[in-house]
């Protein structure tokens, strides 16, 4: 049995998750190569969460480098604007910071380098969407 802090951890991530589905969730709103590069990401970033909790640090490398790939692809430029290109720089700083997190075997830090990189991918996704309502 897993410890309830940990249970509610997973919940607030799943919780997340689903939100952040939803935001990226209508066909209309992307490509399909933007909705297989995001798939990726969530399933990346939910490998990240189960390597914070369980510190696995070669699995929270690993899935972190993952995540700094998926901004190279070209379909992760949904958006070409000054906001969007902030937003991007802003995750990759996150994504650094899990990085030196994992480098470091940081419990502590990990965690925290965690939460801000799933505010990060909730902030854009929330830019993304008022951004397209507004082009509609």
């Amino acid at each position: 049995m897993k410890p309830p802090y940990i249970l509610h951890f997973m919940k607030t991530f799943v919780t997340i998750a689903l939100l952040m589905i939803a935001t990226i969730g209508n066909a209309n709103a992307q490509t399909t190569a933007t909705a297989r590069v995001m798939r990726q990401k969530l399933v990346d970033a939910q490998g990240v969460m189960a390597a914070v909790v369980t510190s696995n640090w070669a699995e929270l490398d690993r899935r972190s480098k993952a995540l700094a790939k998926a901004t190279e692809d070209p379909a992760w430029l949904v958006l070409r604007t000054p906001e969007y290109a902030k937003q991007g720089e802003a995750f990759v700083r996150a994504v650094n910071d899990l990085l030196d997190a994992a480098s470091r075997r940081d419990a502590d830090g990990a965690p925290l380098a965690y939460v801000a990189l799933t505010m990060r991918c909730v902030q854009c996704h929330r830019y993304v969407a008022r951004a397209r309502i507004a082009a509609r």
